[in-house]
């Protein structure tokens, strides 16, 4: 853990910060619009508004060379917590590094949505983008909870023999909304990010009457035959640190495809502070994947 990591975490942990996370998460005070992109953002790149199903999404692409790749990128938050200046900060580092296409969209939430408004939204938008973007080679990216959406969905598609996603990208990935793994106090207790309780009261707003079990909510219950290579990026004083290894034994144990990178001692959704020595790191060599998809 680099020194600069090592401060954060540290007042991170002072100003308990979880607990202030988890009293929003309880409460829905979290910030439930969009934070538009930074001017930074919009002066480096270019940056459209597209509007499907009367919700925004972001188009994000370089200003001369682009590659023949397009990103969904599925932001975390709990299902509960819109994208936030952090997100856009990660999304510059893809765009710039990858010269690929960003779609970023503004996906329904909990507890006003539940997790079948989110399918539906992403239905719409990945048959808009399979329509509409040609020769494009499609992956995913999400972190945390927009992991978990990921993992979910490409399931989905494949499951109804659609096209599936060429790459999957999932950062401090959330796929197990029942949280019963007793070790998970002892994960609790490292991370200064998230808290059970939170957590918990975020999967039962979003999973709404359906069973946390089932692979859309859950995916790591699910099948993962016919799915694309998978990239997992996981720190161990991660709350959810435990979904990633689960999910690394599966696909070990099946002997499919995937890259799998751990960081010693980060804490939950780490890859968004991306002033960390981690975080750079990190980046780098998921970009250096979506180069060679």
């Amino acid at each position: 853990m680099s020194y600069l990591s090592k401060v954060v975490y540290t007042f991170l942990r002072v100003a308990r910060f979880s607990r202030i996370i988890e009293s929003k998460m309880l409460r829905n005070t979290l910030n439930k619009f969009p934070v538009e992109p930074g001017k930074r953002l919009c002066r480096r790149t270019r940056v459209v508004r597209l509007i499907i199903s009367g919700r925004s999404v972001w188009e994000i692409s370089t200003k001369d060379y682009q590659s023949d790749t397009l990103i969904v990128f599925l932001h975390g938050g709990a299902y509960v917590a819109n994208i936030t200046r952090m997100h856009w900060n990660l999304i510059e580092n893809l765009v710039e590094k990858t010269k690929a296409t960003l779609i970023v969209p503004d996906y329904p939430l909990a507890p006003e949505s539940t997790w079948k408004s989110a399918y539906e939204f992403m239905d719409k938008l990945y048959s808009f983008l399979v329509e509409n973007y040609l020769g494009k080679k499609i992956v995913f990216v999400g972190d945390s909870a927009g992991g978990g959406l990921a993992l979910g969905f490409a399931q989905k598609l494949r499951d109804e023999r659609r096209e599936i996603p060429k790459h999957l990208v999932i950062l401090s990935p959330w796929l197990d909304l029942c949280m019963e793994d007793p070790d998970l106090e002892t994960y609790e207790r490292r991370d200064v990010i998230l808290t059970l309780r939170g957590l918990r009261a975020c999967a039962k707003n979003y999973a709404g009457n359906t069973n946390l079990k089932y692979p859309y909510l859950s995916p790591i219950y699910g099948d993962f035959s016919g799915l694309c290579p998978i990239t997992i990026v996981t720190g161990t004083s991660d709350l959810i640190h435990l979904d990633s290894k689960k999910l690394r034994e599966v696909l070990t144990k099946q002997n499919l495809p995937f890259n799998y990178f751990e960081y010693p001692d980060m804490f939950h959704d780490w890859i968004i502070f991306t002033f960390l020595p981690e975080s750079k790191d990190a980046i780098n060599r998921v970009c250096n994947v979506l180069r060679n998809t």
